[in-house]
C-alpha cells in the first residue's frame, strides 16, 4: 500500500503536477491521522473494556471476601454470647445465697478470648496496586473503602480487649484462685497444638474457693471483674451486629453495580 502512495506521487512529480501534488499529499496526511485516531479508539476501546472486565474481577473477588468476612463476624457473635451467658449465670450465682465452687467452675473456667479475623485480601491488592481506580463508580467507592475502615476499626478494638481487659480478667481467675483449673479434663485443641490435660483431684480446693466467697470485700471485687468481662462481650457483639449490617449493605451496592 505505501508503495503504491508512493508511485502515484511520483508520477504526479514527473508530471509536473505540482498543485495536484501537494492536494494529493494533503488528502495522504489526512488518511493518515483519520487512520491513526481509529487506531487510538479501537486501542482506547480495548483498554476500557479490559478494564470493564478486571472491574467485575475485584468486585465479585470483593463479595467472596465479604461473604467469608461473614462467617468470622458470626464465629464471633457465637463465642461472645456464650462469653456474656456464662458471665450472666456466674453474676446470678454469686448474688444468691447458696454458692458453690463446683457451679463457679462451671461458668468461669471456659471464659476465653477470640481473635477476630479480618479478610480483606482483594481490598488490600486494590490499594497496593492502584487498581482501586478501576472501580468507576466514585460513590461505591467510597462505600468500599468506608467498610473497610471499619472492618479494621472493629478488628483493632477487639484486639485491644484480648490482649488487656480479657487477659486481665483471664489472670485474675488463676492467681486469687477464683477457680479450680484442674478440676475438669482439657480436652481442647488450639492451633494445631494439643492442650489437653487432665484434671487432678484437690481435695481441699473447693474449700478454699467457698471460704473465699463469703468474705464480702473478695466477693464484690469479683462481682465488679465479672460485670465488666460480661460487657465487654456485650460491646463486642454491638461491633459484630453493625458489621454484620455493613457486610449485608456493601455486598448488596456491589451486587446492584454489577446488574446495571
Amino acid at each position: 500500500m505505501i508503495k503504491f502512495f508512493r508511485h502515484i506521487r511520483q508520477n504526479l512529480i514527473m508530471e509536473n503536477k505540482t498543485g495536484k501534488y501537494f492536494k494529493y499529499a494533503f488528502g495522504e496526511i489526512i488518511l493518515v491521522v483519520i487512520g491513526i485516531l481509529i487506531a487510538l479508539q479501537i486501542n482506547n476501546w480495548n483498554t476500557s473494556r479490559l478494564n470493564d472486565i478486571k472491574e467485575k474481577q475485584y468486585l465479585n473477588n470483593i463479595i467472596d471476601d465479604i461473604k467469608t468476612q461473614r462467617l468470622l463476624v458470626e464465629d464471633q457473635v457465637t463465642h461472645n454470647s456464650k462469653m456474656r451467658q456464662q458471665c450472666e449465670k456466674a453474676l446470678i450465682h454469686l448474688s444468691s445465697n447458696h454458692r458453690d465452687a463446683d457451679s463457679l467452675n462451671v461458668y468461669l473456667t471456659d471464659i476465653t478470648r477470640k481473635k477476630y479475623e479480618v479478610n480483606d485480601t482483594t481490598f488490600k491488592d486494590l490499594k497496593s496496586s492502584g487498581n482501586i481506580l478501576l472501580i468507576k463508580d466514585s460513590d461505591l467507592k467510597k462505600k468500599i473503602i468506608s467498610f473497610y475502615k471499619y472492618l479494621d476499626y472493629s478488628s483493632l478494638v477487639i484486639q485491644i480487649s484480648n490482649e488487656t481487659s480479657i487477659a486481665e480478667f483471664r489472670d485474675l481467675l488463676v492467681t486469687k484462685n477464683v477457680v479450680n483449673m484442674n478440676y475438669t479434663d482439657s480436652l481442647k485443641v488450639a492451633g494445631g497444638i494439643d492442650f489437653s490435660l487432665k484434671s487432678i483431684e484437690i481435695p481441699w480446693a473447693k474449700k478454699l474457693q467457698e471460704d473465699k466467697m463469703n468474705d464480702k470485700d473478695y466477693l464484690l471485687m469479683l462481682l465488679n471483674h465479672i460485670s465488666q468481662r460480661g460487657r465487654t462481650s456485650s460491646v463486642h457483639l454491638d461491633i459484630m451486629q453493625s458489621m454484620a449490617l455493613r457486610i449485608e449493605n456493601m455486598e448488596s451496592d456491589i451486587e446492584n453495580y454489577l446488574e446495571l
